[in-house]
């Protein structure tokens, strides 16, 4: 049963529970997550904000949801942190239905909250009938032995504190606590898959069966997180070393043992790495995982395949990385001392340093003119290089490929210019006419440069 002493000690008991934590709530208004709120509030050593994220979708609907929590908010002496988007447009954008365009931004959007407000946790409102839903709606779409964990009670920056409790529990909590909240309209939308199994699917198994039902996914959802946490510690940690995720936007999955593996592990892999990328709760289908393998021969290299989400998979030397492109793009942008110059996946820095400890090296650029003279962009078609003094020029693109770029960075590599001359392509080559002459390394023991920096993985 569902009522503050239980909850504080199911709370207390948690893996990720210690005093004193800071947790943003997400708050849509509806029951689950203002019983949540109600909950959480009962918590003494608990520091909490609130947020909501409007979807734009519901017109006045949606706008009485965003006062009925900032009123709730206000009520309760709690901050209110609306985030606004329009997840439609978002939608059509990338090719995705409504669910996932707004499980990703919503997700997104919660994540860096929290980690502008420096809080330690996102908390949402699933209970243990999402769980269900969430299960036969992954068995339904054929997602392997990732889907068959289900919704993990803590998982990174997200907690669940109400995932061990029935849909039943929750109503009753609220009606013992007169609790008002608002009705989503569009919860009874079949056109949802999830709507769908709630309203039609759970239904028809339920009654005689449902107790059986009911223990028959607790039973899976046992096996598969046990199976995933094996996963997870026996083969990502010690076999496939590439599973690593270096910056958000990129997770390079080095093939390692992987086709030895039999294939729903293999799935499990790819799952885990797709979830990453696109932040989205479920893995791939059946025949995205198909695709996927297709990518591990030698003759495959180079090959790319779009994923759902704007994800793209593409097979280098040494393995398989999934990226976004939406996340690389940048453009032309004057370097300036006086400013942050970073970027997706690399960046600059102004500093002095030992002529001979860096002269040979192709990361640093030993400038001769004032910094906002220099502008960074990508390599276009065309752009050449003058390489000795006859004036020799080779193409930027061939000295990408050369220096063996990792494909699915070429397009967004970055090359610098002063007055529509290329004058160098950090880490790799110094234009003749951007060279340091040998008077000054006479002269000079110590100089200014520009400094250079990529994260892992730029280069094969």
């Amino acid at each position: 049963m569902l009522n503050n002493t239980t909850f504080r000690h199911s709370y207390q008991s948690s893996d990720w529970y210690r005093s004193n934590l800071k947790v943003l709530v997400a708050c849509s208004g509806g029951i689950d997550s203002t019983v949540l709120l109600h909950l959480l509030t009962e918590i003494q050593d608990l520091e909490i904000s609130i947020v909501h994220f409007d979807h734009q979708l519901r017109g006045t609907e949606s706008d009485a949801d965003r006062e009925f929590i900032e009123h709730a908010g206000a009520d309760r002496g709690y901050p209110v942190h609306v985030i606004t988007e329009d997840i439609e447009a978002y939608a059509k954008l990338n090719g995705m239905s409504l669910e996932e365009a707004g499980s990703i931004r919503r997700r997104s959007a919660f994540m860096g909250l929290k980690d502008q407000l420096g809080y330690d946790y996102v908390a949402t409102g699933q209970h243990l009938d999402d769980q269900f839903e969430t299960i036969l709606m992954n068995i339904y779409q054929g997602s392997g032995i990732q889907g068959l964990s289900g919704i993990s009670e803590w998982n990174g920056s997200f907690i669940r504190p109400l995932l061990s409790y029935t849909r039943e529990e929750i109503n009753i909590y609220s009606k013992n606590h007169q609790l008002e909240y608002r009705t989503d309209q569009s919860n009874a939308d079949i056109s949802f898959l999830r709507n769908n199994i709630r309203a039609n699917v759970i239904p028809a198994l339920s009654g005689d069966i449902d107790h059986r039902l009911r223990t028959s996914l607790e039973g899976i959802l046992r096996e598969g997180q046990a199976i995933n946490r094996l996963i997870e510690t026996s083969i990502e940690d010690v076999d496939i070393k590439g599973f690593r995720s270096d910056y958000a936007s990129k997770i390079a999955l080095g093939l390692g043992e992987l086709p030895d593996y039999f294939s729903p592990i293999q799935k499990a892999i790819f799952d885990r790495a797709f979830q990453i990328i696109s932040l989205m709760p479920q893995g791939i289908s059946s025949n995205h995982f198909n695709a996927l393998k297709s990518l591990y021969g030698d003759d495959a290299i180079g090959k790319e395949i779009q994923l759902p989400t704007s994800v793209t998979a593409c097979r280098d030397r040494r393995g398989i990385t999934l990226f976004k492109k939406s996340d690389y793009q940048w453009s032309n942008t004057p370097l300036s001392i006086n400013s942050e110059n970073k970027f997706p996946f690399f960046h600059f820095e102004f500093i002095t340093s030992l002529l001979e400890d860096h002269i040979q090296d192709p990361a640093y650029l030993w400038y001769e003119h004032k910094p906002e003279s220099y502008s960074t962009r990508v390599a276009a078609p065309g752009d050449k290089m003058v390489v000795d003094a006859t004036g020799r020029s080779i193409s930027a693109f061939k000295i990408l490929q050369s220096s063996r770029v990792a494909p699915h960075l070429k397009e967004y590599y970055p090359i610098v210019e002063r007055d529509g001359e290329l004058i160098w392509i950090p880490g790799i080559r110094t234009a003749h006419s951007a060279l340091i002459s040998a008077e000054v390394i006479k002269e000079n023991r110590s100089k200014h440069c520009i400094k250079f920096q990529f994260q892992k993985g730029t280069f094969e």
